[in-house]
């Protein structure tokens, strides 16, 4: 059995875009993150919180390791994005990254999107 634990819409500003005067301010950009579990976390059973990936402690370290640091590209943060959170799901998990920013390009009124895991 495949479970997974869906993040959308996460609300993160940062410090992002190819040209400096860009990078100096923060910007919104959302986070989408599917975590697919290769066994169902035994919270199914337990309902238990200490027997399931916290979401929110998730997003905590998330928060925490953006902070104050600067990124050009969108590729770049849905890596370091990724990386970090691979580092503290359990082995047996996979990860999907989406980064979607707003930049001022004429007539894209939806963003762009960038993914970045493994599937």
């Amino acid at each position: 059995m495949i479970t997974t634990l869906d993040i959308k819409q996460l609300l993160l500003n940062v410090n992002l875009g190819w040209r400096e005067k860009e990078r100096d301010s923060e910007q919104a950009i959302y986070l989408d993150m599917i975590i697919r579990f290769f066994e169902p976390p035994k919270a199914c059973v337990t309902d238990e919180l200490d027997d399931t990936q916290c979401y929110a402690t998730l997003i905590n370290h998330i928060r925490e390791h953006l902070n104050d640091k600067h990124f050009k590209l969108v590729e770049h943060l849905a890596a370091e994005i990724y990386h970090l959170t691979k580092s503290i799901l359990p082995q047996k998990t996979e990860a999907q990254i989406a980064i979607t920013k707003f930049p001022k390009v004429g007539g894209l009124t939806g963003g762009v999107t960038f993914h970045y895991g493994d599937f």
